[in-house]
Formats: C-alpha cells, structure tokens, sequence
C-alpha cells in the first residue's frame, strides 16, 4: 500500500465529523427527497481530500 493513499490523523477526524453532521441532518430529516426513504440510509464514510476541500461521503442501505 502507497503511503500517500493513507489518510492522515487530520483527513480522518475530518471525514468523521463530516459523517456525523450529515447523519444529524438525515435522522433530523432536514434532507429532502421524495424518492429515498431516509430511515433505511447510513452514511459508511467520508474521504477527505489532502486538503480538506473535497469531501466524498459514501451512503449505502441499511443492512447492506
């Protein structure tokens, strides 16, 4: 594995409270859309960008 594609301490803690905003907004439903059910939704992860102006949050279905 390439160091440069570990993320550092920075990017990580970052990336958590990214993902942690995101799934207060969608368990306070401030996030609409009519075509996706919000209740079946986790947000895995986020990779931050080295920096830190990027974020790609990963969603996926409930129980996978």
């Amino acid at each position: 594995m390439n160091l440069k594609s570990i993320p550092s301490q920075r990017q990580m803690r970052f990336g958590e409270v990214i993902r942690s905003i995101i799934s207060e907004f969608l368990i306070r439903e401030d996030f609409f859309n009519t075509e996706i059910d919000m209740s079946t939704i986790t947000v895995s992860f986020v990779k931050m960008s080295k920096d830190l102006r990027v974020a790609s949050v990963y969603f996926m279905p409930l129980g996978g």
